[in-house]
C-alpha cells in the first residue's frame, strides 16, 4: 500500500454531519434607512471552514452550525462589509447587522470589471493572453503598472508555480501596451487615480429568489494557496477527489483530507472499476484505488514533457478524461488517447484541425501582425465526453469547434459553434445532447448532433464565463463554473431560467466541477487554495 498523508481539517465538538439542528445564528440585514437588504452573503468561518448563506427578501438570514466560536462577515453588492467576532451558535437571541452603502473597484467581480472595458482588438488580446488562466480581478491588482512593468512583472507572474508565460517581443510589447492602456496610471475607471465609475455603469445581476435557498461549505486544504486544486469530482461514497500539489480526497462525513503521491495532475474521473483516474499532464494517467490507496501510474510513452511544471503541461499531453461503456479511459490533450483497462494500452487517435481557424476566434484574437498565434500550442482538444453509443466529443479550446469521433472508423466530424471564439468543457445529457462552454462567449451552449443545429444562452451576468459543466440527471438541470463570474450556476432547460449562486470566496477562478449524488455541487477555489459545495436547496424560485 501507497503511504497516505491524513490531514485532520478541524476539531469542532459535534461532526458537521450530526451537527445539533437547533444550534445556529441566525438574526437580520438592514441599511442605515432601516429597509431590509435582499441577497447579503453572511458567512460565519471558523479555522478552515466557511459557512455561507443569504439573506431573504425581509432581510433575514439562518445559518445552522456545529458548536464552535465563528467570525461573522456580511457582504453585499453596493454596500461595505461588517464584520462580527466570536460568535457562539448556542447562544440566545439575534445578530443583526446594519450595513452603510459603499461602493468599490477592488470589490467587482472579473465580469463586472470587464463590463467597464471597450470591446475591441486591444481588450480581446488581453482576453486571450490572460484570460486563459486567470480573470481580470487579478490584473486588477497590479492597477497603475506601466507597460515596461507589465513586461518585467509577466516572465515572473507565476513564481515558479506553473510554467512561465511565453511571448515573442512583439507579443510581449502587444500585451504590455494593452494592459498599460486599461489597468495602467492613466486608465479609466481602473486607473489608481481615476474616479470610481458608478454603480449603475456596472453590469451587476441580480440574484434569483431561489438562490436564496443555497448554502455553501468552504474548507482551506492542505498546503492553502501554494496548491491551487484545479479539478474535482464526487465518488460513489460522496467523497470529493481534486488535482492540485498532489491528489487529494476529502471525506466528507469527518471532514478530512486524504493525500495521494501522484503530482502534476490535472482533472479526474470515477472510472467503472471504482478506481479514481486522474490525467497527469506529463506523464498521461494516474489512478488510486479509494478502498487500499495503492496508486498506480501509466505513462504514454511519446511523451516528452518535462515533470513537475503542473498543469501547463497539458498544452502538450493530457488534459482531461472521460470512461466509455466498457470502462476504458478516454484522454484529451495534445491528441486524443484511449487507454484499455485491460491490457493496460494506449492508443492515440490523431484528429485533424483545420488550417486556418474562424475569424471570431481566440486563435484570431491572440495574433500579433506578422506571427503566428501563441494559441496553436494550447492542445487543441480541452474537454472530453463519450456518449451512450461510445462516439468521443471533444472540444477544440481556441478554434470554437467541438468534434466528433467514432472509434470504430476513425471518422471524425466537426461542428462549429456560433459566436463561440473559445470552448472549454462539455458534457453529454440523458439524451445525447452536447452541452458546451462558449468561454468567450460568454453563454452556454447546446449541440443537437444528430440535426446538426446550436442553441445558445446567456446567463444574467453579461461576461459570464462557463469553464467546467455537470448535467443532472435527475432533473436534467445544467451546471457549470462561471470563472468570470464567481459562480456556480444552474441552468433549468424546461423553465429557461438561470440561477447564479456567488461563490463567498472572492476571485475563485473555478475550473471543472462535480455533483454528487445528493444533488450537491462540489468545486475547487484555484487561487484561493480552497475547495467546497454548494447545496442548492429547494429548486422553488420562492425561498
Amino acid at each position: 500500500m501507497q503511504k497516505i498523508w491524513v490531514f485532520v481539517l478541524m476539531a469542532v465538538s459535534v461532526p458537521s454531519a450530526v451537527a445539533d439542528s437547533s444550534l445556529g445564528i441566525h438574526g437580520m440585514v438592514i441599511d442605515n434607512a432601516g429597509k431590509p437588504v435582499r441577497g447579503a452573503m453572511v458567512k460565519a468561518t471558523e479555522g478552515g471552514k466557511t459557512v455561507t448563506r443569504f439573506t431573504h427578501a425581509d432581510g433575514r438570514y439562518e445559518i445552522a452550525l456545529p458548536a464552535g466560536t465563528y467570525d461573522l462577515t456580511v457582504e453585499a453588492y453596493g454596500f461595505n462589509p461588517k464584520r462580527e467576532k466570536d460568535k457562539d451558535p448556542s447562544q440566545a437571541g439575534e445578530t443583526n447587522f446594519t450595513l452603510t452603502p459603499g461602493f468599490s473597484v477592488a470589490r467587482l467581480t472579473s465580469a463586472e470589471l470587464q463590463s467597464l472595458l471597450p470591446d475591441n482588438s486591444q481588450t480581446r488580446f488581453i482576453r486571450g493572453a490572460c484570460t486563459i488562466c486567470h480573470s481580470f480581478a487579478y490584473i486588477q491588482h497590479k492597477s497603475g503598472y506601466t507597460a515596461q512593468e507589465w513586461a518585467a512583472f509577466i516572465p515572473t507572474m507565476t513564481g515558479g508555480r506553473l510554467a512561465s508565460p511565453v511571448f515573442t517581443p512583439a507579443g510581449m510589447k502587444a500585451v504590455s501596451q494593452a494592459l498599460e492602456t486599461y489597468f495602467g496610471p492613466d486608465s479609466p475607471y481602473l486607473g489608481p487615480s481615476a474616479d470610481p465609475p458608478k454603480p449603475q455603469q456596472v453590469a451587476h445581476a441580480e440574484l434569483s429568489d431561489a438562490v436564496l435557498n443555497g448554502t455553501f461549505h468552504e474548507y482551506v486544504i492542505p498546503g492553502g494557496l501554494t496548491s491551487m486544486p484545479h479539478s474535482i469530482l464526487a465518488d460513489r461514497n460522496g467523497d470529493a477527489w481534486f488535482s492540485g500539489r498532489l491528489v487529494a480526497r476529502f471525506e466528507a462525513g469527518p471532514e478530512k483530507f486524504d493525500e495521494y503521491p501522484v503530482r502534476g495532475s490535472h482533472t479526474g474521473v470515477v472510472g467503472k472499476d471504482g478506481l479514481i483516474w486522474m490525467t497527469v499532464p506529463h506523464l498521461g494517467l494516474a489512478s488510486v484505488d479509494p478502498v487500499t490507496g495503492k496508486v498506480a501510474t501509466y505513462r504514454i510513452a511519446d511523451l516528452k514533457t518535462p515533470e513537475g511544471v503542473g498543469f501547463q503541461a497539458s498544452i502538450v499531453g493530457t488534459h482531461t478524461p472521460a470512461v466509455d461503456r466498457e470502462g476504458n479511459i478516454w484522454c484529451s490533450g495534445s491528441s486524443v488517447w484511449k487507454f484499455d483497462v485491460k491490457t493496460k494500452q494506449y492508443q492515440e487517435y490523431k484528429i485533424p484541425l483545420p488550417a486556418t481557424a474562424p475569424k471570431n476566434s481566440v486563435e484570431h484574437w491572440d495574433q500579433v501582425p506578422g506571427e503566428e498565434s501563441r494559441m496553436v500550442a494550447e492542445g487543441t482538444f480541452y474537454d472530453i465526453r463519450v456518449d451512450s453509443k461510445d462516439q468521443v466529443w471533444v472540444s477544440a479550446f481556441s478554434m470554437g469547434e467541438l468534434i466528433r469521433l467514432d472509434p470504430a472508423t476513425g471518422e471524425t466530424k466537426a461542428f462549429y459553434a456560433p459566436d463561440s471564439p473559445s470552448i472549454r468543457g462539455i458534457e453529454i445529457d440523458a439524451h445525447d445532447d452536447v452541452w458546451f462552454a462558449s468561454y468567450d462567449g460568454n453563454s452556454l451552449g447546446k449541440l443537437d448532433p444528430r440535426t446538426g443545429t446550436f442553441k445558445l444562452f446567456h446567463p444574467p451576468t453579461r461576461y459570464a464565463m462557463p469553464y467546467g459543466i455537470v448535467a443532472d440527471r435527475k432533473t436534467g438541470d445544467i451546471w457549470f463554473a462561471d470563472l468570470n463570474g464567481n459562480h456556480i450556476t444552474r441552468f433549468r432547460e424546461k423553465t429557461g431560467q438561470f440561477d447564479e449562486f456567488p461563490i463567498p470566496s472572492s476571485e475563485s477562478t473555478t475550473r471543472f466541477i462535480d455533483l454528487d449524488d445528493k444533488g450537491r455541487v462540489w468545486f475547487t477555489e484555484w487561487m484561493n487554495g480552497k475547495i467546497g459545495y454548494l447545496d442548492p436547496g429547494p429548486a422553488s424560485d420562492k425561498p
